[in-house]
């Protein structure tokens, strides 16, 4: 799928502008890039054992986006960044994408908790290495559309061209084994960017295209890999996959917690368990044998916060 404007450009054209960005694309069209850049600057190179990993292997980052401020969702994020930095992973940068709205709401229209679990995400920016992402997404709500995940991360996604690959999990979930997620990107190789040389970017076994549909506000899949590059004549190319959940020994490295459970007890517990919500938005419980180690933790990195205050009010 092709990405035809970033966010300078939809900040800075006209409705209908806004419109044609969140109409239908497909992978073979193009469009042009209209700024000069990325807002987003990451440091030209990094301290540590990611060091050895990017210049070896690639320039990846975990990604994590929210399009409201649930405060048990803002910090199931932030004990995912804080496990992926405490266990070792090999993957360098960690991304959180949310609507730069949220930086210039009040603490009454966002409320207590979510005020408190934004706080405390800004901290943990500093300590777990997190980059945060403010997507200004006014145009677009400007035009009418609805503030969802998939139409933040439509508008969001050109910040990722300085990557070769990165991976959105969903979230609220657990990370039960950093190198098991890992391996989402270590052990297949990626679609990366299009070559008709390389049959792993157009006919990979382990990677399936899935287009990014944000005009119909579809939920975004429980991973979606993301790459994005500029190619020819200026214009930028961002594909978007999902694993193929049928492939042994791959498709089973992020799972929900029925099917969690099932590969635990045969020795073969997933990287990553994604939660479901209810009818009323919240985590469901029942039939999930990681809710309370999720919640005990959960509430380790958000201590005091109360998870099921009512979100803010949209009006």
């Amino acid at each position: 799928m092709l990405l035809f404007l970033s966010g300078y450009v939809l900040q800075q054209q006209s409705v209908k502008n806004i419109q044609y960005a969140l109409r239908p694309q497909d992978d073979t069209s193009m469009g042009k890039h209209g700024a000069p850049g990325s807002a987003f600057q990451k440091p030209a190179q990094k301290r540590g054992v990611s060091d050895q990993y990017s210049s070896s292997t690639g320039n990846y980052a975990y990604l994590q986006l929210l399009s409201e401020p649930d405060p048990s969702d803002i910090c199931s994020a932030i004990l995912f960044f804080k496990q992926l930095s405490t266990n070792g992973t090999a993957v360098q940068d960690r991304l959180f994408m949310y609507p730069q709205q949220w930086d210039r709401m009040s603490h009454k229209n966002l409320g207590k908790s979510a005020s408190a679990a934004l706080s405390i995400l800004r901290a943990a920016s500093t300590k777990y290495d997190i980059w945060l992402l403010p997507i200004d997404m006014s145009a677009a709500t400007t035009a009418g559309y609805l503030t969802t995940n998939s139409k933040l991360l439509r508008l969001g996604q050109i910040q990722f061209m300085q990557y070769d690959s990165v991976l959105y999990v969903q979230t609220p979930g657990l990370l039960l084994d950093t190198g098991k997620l890992d391996d989402m990107f270590l052990a297949r190789p990626l679609p990366l960017r299009h070559d008709k040389n390389r049959q792993e970017s157009f006919n990979n076994e382990a990677w399936i295209p899935m287009p990014l549909r944000a005009n119909r506000d579809e939920p975004l899949p429980s991973t979606y890999l993301i790459t994005v590059n500029n190619i020819e004549g200026g214009n930028v190319e961002a594909r978007t996959h999902i694993p193929n959940v049928a492939l042994p020994g791959f498709g089973d490295l992020v799972a929900e917690p029925k099917r969690a459970a099932r590969l635990a007890a045969i020795g073969d517990e997933p990287g990553y368990v994604y939660f479901d919500s209810d009818r009323d938005g919240r985590v469901k419980w029942s039939d999930n044998p990681y809710f309370g180690a999720w919640r005990s933790q959960q509430a380790e990195v958000c201590e005091g916060i109360n998870f099921d205050e009512i979100i803010h009010d949209k009006q």
